[in-house]
């Protein structure tokens, strides 16, 4: 069994969309992986049942067993956990968490999971946060960050972050969250690069109504169309030759 932990710059940076274009990715590649969100807040209702969000998106191209299996807990309010949390009165199983997925370990060969927010997002009051969570499962990182304007401060600062934990980085995959200026995205990526010595997977381009139209597999085979497969399939699969910064 192998995981890749999948966390970004910010919030709504577009973590959930590569996440599914990631389980996208490996399945054209006869590589079965399943996606999980340990951590999801911002619950939806639907004829008087509520769902996760994010895992609403993975059914694009994954079918679980139940939609309950694709997150560890689910809080309404949409907002850091450790808020949700309190909102509703509870706390924020963390130890369960971490047996769920050792669950999932042991019933998928591979995984990808999703975190929430950036790292330091809280996830309990104390303090204890995102970063040390990942620390705990020790998964190679991939870092989703934007592609334009802004970008090299929080992209450098975050990879500092996990230098500095040791939790090993497999890698940046740059979000095009709008039309913007190619030579600065361009010259983000250089610089980025040059500032962390950390691989650029790809780039996800511009799509208008992404997320309704993931559903069209030729629109998810061109998403990832410039991704680098060797690194990709060397982290999950932990090829020897693939090593982690």
């Amino acid at each position: 069994m192998s995981a890749i932990f999948l966390t970004g710059t910010d919030t709504d940076i577009g973590k959930t969309v590569i996440t599914t274009l990631l389980v996208h990715f490996f399945q054209k590649r006869n590589i079965p992986i399943f996606s999980f969100k340990p951590i999801q807040t911002g619950a939806i209702q639907r004829n008087g049942e509520w769902y996760a969000p994010d895992p609403v998106v993975y059914e694009k191209v994954t079918k679980p067993t139940s939609h309950n299996e694709f997150y560890g807990i689910l809080l309404k309010k949409a907002s850091s956990p450790h808020l949700a949390a309190r909102l509703e009165g509870v706390q924020i199983p963390v130890h369960e968490i971490k047996e769920q997925i050792a669950s999932l370990e042991s019933k998928y060969e591979h995984l990808i999971l999703e975190g929430a927010g950036g790292l330091y997002v809280p996830i309990t009051d104390e303090g204890y946060c995102m970063i040390d969570f990942m620390q705990e499962l020790s998964y190679p990182v991939i870092l989703v960050s934007r592609a334009g304007l802004g970008t090299i401060n929080h992209t450098v600062l975050s990879i500092e972050a996990l230098k500095k934990r040791n939790i090993p980085i497999a890698g940046i995959i740059f979000n095009q969250l709008n039309v913007d200026d190619h030579e600065i995205e361009e010259d983000n990526r250089l610089m980025v690069q040059k500032l962390t010595d950390v691989p650029v997977i790809g780039t996800v381009p511009y799509t208008e109504n992404l997320i309704e139209r993931l559903k069209e597999e030729k629109v998810r085979d061109q998403l990832v169309l410039n991704w680098d497969e060797e690194r990709l399939k060397g982290v999950l699969l932990n090829d020897a030759g693939s090593a982690i910064k």
